[in-house]
């Protein structure tokens, strides 16, 4: 394939699609480096924001529950860059074929609500920690 099959002429909306779709690869990119973040915070049992009134906390306290969230929050941020990565690349092959492709796809929208529930899990998870 040489380099003027693979030129996409800018007609109407192309441009502005194509920003889209380098936008939503970063917004996955994001979300990706932020639960990593989580996950490295979990696993290394460390706090964002220490707390200045507790004592040393316990280094081996409670490291079950934190190494399976950790777990699955580097999971879920390979999960995310695998899924903004497929996105972006079936939404190029469309723009390329220009086909409509502003149609959210259903793997792609499982994959994202799955993580949403992790996200979701997670947080109820750590409140009623904090409340006991």
């Amino acid at each position: 394939m040489d380099a003027e099959s693979r030129l996409v002429e800018n007609n109407g909306s192309t441009a502005r699609d194509f920003c889209m779709l380098e936008r939503n690869i970063l917004s996955h990119l994001k979300l990706a480096l932020l639960l990593s973040l989580l996950s490295s915070s979990m696993l290394l049992h460390a706090r964002l924001v220490p707390d200045p009134t507790e004592e040393a906390p316990d280094p081996m306290g409670d490291s079950s529950k934190a190494i399976g969230i950790g777990s699955v929050h580097l999971a879920a941020a390979i999960a995310v860059i695998g899924a903004g990565c497929w996105e972006f690349h079936s939404g190029i092959r469309d723009l390329r074929d220009m086909r409509a492709f502003l149609v959210a796809t259903k793997p792609h929208l499982a994959v994202m609500s799955v993580i949403a529930t992790i996200v979701f899990t997670t947080c109820v998870i750590l409140l009623v920690d904090e409340n006991e």
